[in-house]
């Protein structure tokens, strides 16, 4: 499952997420925004569910405050944001 989730989301994308600059956090979540939107429309819930355990395992529960405080938020958010109406079924993920 973290396999899918590593090749959904690429590893530039995952290290920009918890960079000391806004601007590239806020880059790496609206591209993360973006996939989840396309995973959404092709009904991959499943990949979904993967980006969603990646992000709150690698991030929101990591020992690294930058990881959890501001890569775990943005990523986790960028995820609801993609997923707008949808995002009630993934909710129990988290």
């Amino acid at each position: 499952m973290a396999a899918d989730a590593l090749s959904t989301i690429p590893g530039a994308v995952l290290r920009n997420l918890s960079d000391k600059l806004y601007e590239k956090r806020k880059n790496a979540a609206l591209e993360i925004e973006g996939i989840v939107k396309q995973l959404a429309m092709a009904g991959e819930h499943e990949r979904i569910s993967a980006v969603i355990s990646l992000l709150t395992n690698n991030f929101t529960y990591s020992p690294q405050t930058n990881h959890r405080k501001q890569g775990g938020l943005i990523g986790l958010a960028a995820v609801t944001v993609g997923l707008t109406s949808e995002a009630a079924q993934h909710l129990e993920v988290c």
